[in-house]
């Protein structure tokens, strides 16, 4: 298999047609459409990946988060992502991301988030023309604050959840977004859940809460590192002999003290 055919099955899961305007996802490092050797897979790309990449003989990585955001003028030393750009072109590895596409889709970030709630019913939380963001579903059992709180903890692997005031009625209907999801506040309100799951959620945009619903933030890579999984299924079930790799080195970079 080829580095342009195994994208092209990532690209039929997640069409990069999906993607929003401001994001930068398919091909970003070709290594001219080699012969597959390997496959890491990764949430972020850095050297400690990249490293692993080249330990484990893989010339392709699988990653969410792009590398390339914005135009380089250099390809320098300073910055860590020049150095994965050079690391990458030295040792002719691909990189393929998938960003906002599997946002997006049925069975992408969103929807495993759901799925690892055991939510039931689920279906999106917004459509809009060709897109679709979020999900939502009910719980098999109605839960207090602090069981739901509980259960976001032991899901997801938290030692604290940021949320908004807690709510004196339980906890049914849930709607969740992987990442940035706090855009959809809004919507989860009008479409009566009892509680919204995402990360990076502001300051002021807790306000909006007004004891409607129950915003709970679990921050940014715990709410899209599930990533990893699904590119795993989709290529464990196209190429069931290929070497596919988990990257061990993906942790949040950010520390809480």
């Amino acid at each position: 298999m080829t580095t342009h055919q195994l994208c092209d099955i990532l690209n039929e899961f997640a069409p990069l047609s999906l993607q929003d305007s401001w994001d930068n996802s398919g091909l970003q490092i070709d290594n001219n459409n080699a012969e597959v050797t390997g496959v890491l897979i990764c949430f972020d790309i850095t050297e400690k990946s990249l490293q692993e990449a080249i330990d484990k003989h893989c010339n392709v990585i699988v990653a969410h988060h792009p590398l390339l955001f914005n135009g380089l003028k250099q390809i320098g030393h300073d910055a860590y992502i020049e150095r994965c750009v050079r690391m990458a072109i030295v040792n002719n590895i691909a990189i393929y991301c998938n960003h906002t596409p599997i946002d997006k889709v049925q069975g992408g970030v969103s929807w495993t988030l759901a799925q690892k709630l055991g939510l039931q019913n689920i279906s999106y939380l917004q459509t809009d023309g060709m897109a679709s963001y979020g999900a939502i579903g009910n719980l098999q059992h109605p839960l207090s604050h602090n069981d739901f709180i509980s259960l976001l903890k032991n899901t997801f692997g938290l030692t604290y959840v940021r949320c908004s005031e807690p709510l004196n009625n339980p906890i049914s209907k849930v709607a969740v977004c992987g990442g940035s999801g706090a855009f959809l506040i809004d919507d989860a309100i009008k479409a009566g859940a009892d509680a919204f799951i995402c990360g990076d959620i502001k300051h002021h945009e807790f306000y909006k809460a007004e004891q409607k619903i129950l915003l709970a933030d679990i921050e940014h890579f715990e709410s899209e590192i599930a990533t990893k999984e699904i590119f795993f299924s989709i290529l464990s079930k196209k190429i069931p002999t290929f070497v596919v790799h988990l990257s061990e080195n993906d942790k949040s970079p950010i520390y809480c003290f």
